[in-house]
C-alpha cells in the first residue's frame, strides 16, 4: 500500500520536532535576571529599542517532503513500537461518536496516548436529553462515554472512579432515584464511598453543584452519574465545556484527547426519500424510518427539538483547536458506527471538510459490519464512501477524491456486511481497497464451498440479516488498530 507523509525539521503547529542543534542559539536573558542589574525594567526597554540593529531574517530550518513507502498490512514491528512507546504513538483522529467504537478506544490507549476523538454534541436521547431540556446545553453523554473508555484502568482508585462514573439511577422509581442521589452527595453511597480522597470530594462538588441547580421537574430516572457530574463542573465553569472536559479528563487519567467538535448547543435534522423529517438523533433511522421503509439522504442542524415547527438550517464552525488536531494527524478516521447520526455529523460544522483536505496523511473508511438502520436503503459501500466524499466537498469545493479518502478497510473472508462491497468499483475512484482479517484468529471463517457459506447467510422480510451465519458482524479492536498503526507510523 502505498501512502504519503510529510516529513519535516523544526516545528510546526500540532506536530512534535526538534530544532536541529545547529541551529539553536542560547536564550536572552534580560539584565535583572543575569544579575547585572545596571538598568531598570523602563530603561533596559528603551536601551533595546535604540541600539538593536535590524536583523537579517533567518533562513527558514522546515523543509517538506513527500515520501511514498510500500507497506505491508498491518506491520507487526510498526505496531509493536508502538505498544512498547504509546506516549510517542501516532495521533489518529477519529470522527464519531456513540458507543460502537468503545472497545477500540479502550485497546487504543495501550498503542498511543495522542489518539484525537471529535465528538458531535447532538445526541438528544437516554438521560443527555433531560439534561438538555433543562440547563439548554449541548450533550456530554458520548464525551462521558469515550472519556471513561480512554481511562486509565492501572490507576490506583481510577476502577472506583469508573464504577461511579458508569453508574445509572434507578430507570423505573423516581423517588429511589432521588433518594440514591442523596446518598450519593452525602457520600454514604457505597459507590462514592469506594473513591479515593482527594478524587472523591472533587467529584462529589462537582455532583452538588448540577443538585443545588437541578429544576424541580428534573426526571432522575436512568440518569448517569457520569453525566451529572460533568453537567456539574460544566455549570461551575461558567458553562465552557471545553474547560469541564478538561479538568475530567485530568482527574480520569485519559490517555487520548477528547473534545466536543463545536460547541454549537444544536439538534440534527433528517430528510427521508419519501419527504419526510423527524428531528433529533433519537429519532433518526430507528422508528420512522423502519415504519416508512424510507432511505436518508440529508442532514442538517437546527436549534430545537420541536419537529413541527418551522426552522431554517443552523450554521455552526468547528472550533481552532479540533481543527490544529485535524492538522497534525498521522491517520484520519472515518470508523464504524451509526452511519448519519455518529460518522456523516462530524461532517456539517464549517471548517471540518477544510481541514481534513488540508491535511496530507491516510484517510480512511471502516464500513459497518452487520445491519445499521440508518443505512437502509443504502446498497453499497462505494454509496456510502460518496456520501461521505460529497459532504466534505460541500465545505472544502470540488477537491480531489484522494484529498478526502484514501482507503476503505474491509474483511470480506471473515466479515459480513449488509451492503455490497464491489472492490472493482472502489478502485475506480482512486480509493484503495485494504481486504485484510480484522477478527480475532479463532473468529476466522474455515475454508470451505462458497455454496455452504451464502446458504449460511438469510435476509429477512425486511432486508436485516439474521444470525444464523458463519461470518462475523464483530470486528477485533486489535486488528482493526494493527491496520491503523501501520499507516500512520
Amino acid at each position: 500500500v502505498m501512502y504519503a507523509c510529510m516529513t519535516r525539521a523544526g516545528s510546526n503547529v500540532g506536530d512534535k520536532a526538534v530544532m536541529p542543534s545547529s541551529v539553536s542559539a542560547p536564550p536572552k536573558i534580560p539584565s535583572r535576571l543575569r544579575g547585572d542589574s545596571t538598568f531598570s525594567d523602563s530603561a533596559d526597554r528603551q536601551a533595546s529599542s535604540i541600539v538593536q540593529p535590524q536583523q537579517a531574517p533567518a533562513p527558514s530550518s522546515e523543509t517538506f517532503v513527500t515520501v511514498s513507502r510500500r507497506v505491508r498490512i498491518p506491520d507487526s514491528i510498526r505496531v509493536a513500537r508502538c505498544r512498547r512507546l504509546p506516549e510517542y504513538g501516532p495521533s489518529v483522529v477519529f470522527f464519531s461518536g456513540g458507543s460502537a467504537i468503545r472497545e477500540l478506544s479502550r485497546a487504543l490507549k495501550n498503542y498511543t496516548h495522542n489518539s484525537v476523538h471529535l465528538i458531535t454534541p447532538f445526541d438528544s436521547g437516554g438521560s443527555s436529553a433531560e439534561i438538555r431540556r433543562c440547563y439548554d446545553m449541548l450533550s456530554v453523554g458520548d464525551l462521558r462515554n469515550r472519556l471513561l473508555a480512554l481511562s486509565d484502568e492501572s490507576a490506583l482508585g481510577n476502577p472506583e472512579v469508573i464504577r461511579l462514573f458508569s453508574h445509572r439511577l434507578d430507570k423505573a422509581h423516581s423517588g429511589v432515584a432521588q433518594s440514591e442521589l442523596v446518598d450519593l452527595l452525602a457520600g454514604r453511597h457505597g459507590l462514592a464511598s469506594a473513591v479515593n480522597m482527594p478524587q472523591r470530594s472533587i467529584f462529589l462538588s462537582h455532583l452538588r453543584w448540577f443538585a443545588n441547580r437541578m429544576p424541580s421537574d428534573f426526571d432522575l430516572r436512568g440518569a448517569s452519574i457520569g453525566n451529572l457530574i460533568i453537567t456539574g463542573c460544566f455549570l461551575e465553569h461558567d458553562r465552557d465545556i471545553v474547560t469541564a472536559i478538561y479538568l475530567i479528563h485530568k482527574l480520569l487519567g485519559a490517555k487520548g484527547n477528547v473534545r466536543p467538535l463545536t460547541g454549537a448547543n444544536l439538534h440534527i435534522r433528517t430528510y427521508y426519500q419519501d419527504g419526510t423529517e423527524e428531528v433529533g438523533q433519537h429519532r433518526m433511522g430507528k422508528a420512522r424510518a423502519a415504519a416508512l421503509k424510507s432511505k436518508i439522504i440529508k442532514i442538517d442542524l437546527v436549534e430545537h427539538l420541536d419537529p413541527d415547527a418551522f426552522q431554517e438550517p443552523q450554521d455552526c464552525e468547528i472550533d481552532i483547536v479540533s481543527s490544529e488536531f485535524i492538522a497534525s494527524a498521522d491517520v484520519i478516521a472515518f470508523p464504524m458506527g451509526s452511519f448519519f447520526s455518529s460518522v456523516l455529523v462530524n461532517l456539517l460544522p464549517r471548517g471540518v471538510g477544510r481541514a481534513i483536505t488540508r491535511r496530507q496523511c491516510p484517510k480512511v473508511y471502516i464500513p459497518n459490519t452487520g445491519p445499521d438502520p440508518e443505512m437502509f436503503g443504502y446498497k453499497n459501500v462505494l454509496e456510502c464512501a460518496l456520501v461521505i466524499i460529497d459532504m466534505v466537498r460541500k465545505d472544502a469545493g470540488r477537491v480531489p477524491i484522494p484529498d478526502i479518502l484514501q482507503y476503505v478497510i474491509i474483511d470480506t473472508r471473515n466479515c459480513f456486511y449488509c451492503v455490497d462491497i464491489d472492490k472493482a468499483k472502489i478502485r475506480e475512484m482512486g480509493i484503495t481497497v485494504i481486504d485484510v482479517q480484522l477478527v480475532e484468529d479463532k473468529d476466522c471463517v474455515v475454508d470451505q464451498d462458497p455454496a455452504t457459506l451464502l446458504a449460511n447467510v438469510q435476509l429477512d422480510e425486511d432486508d436485516t440479516c439474521s444470525a444464523t451465519f458463519q461470518k462475523n458482524h464483530f470486528l477485533s479492536p486489535n486488528k482493526v488498530l494493527e491496520v491503523l498503526l501501520t499507516l500512520g507510523t
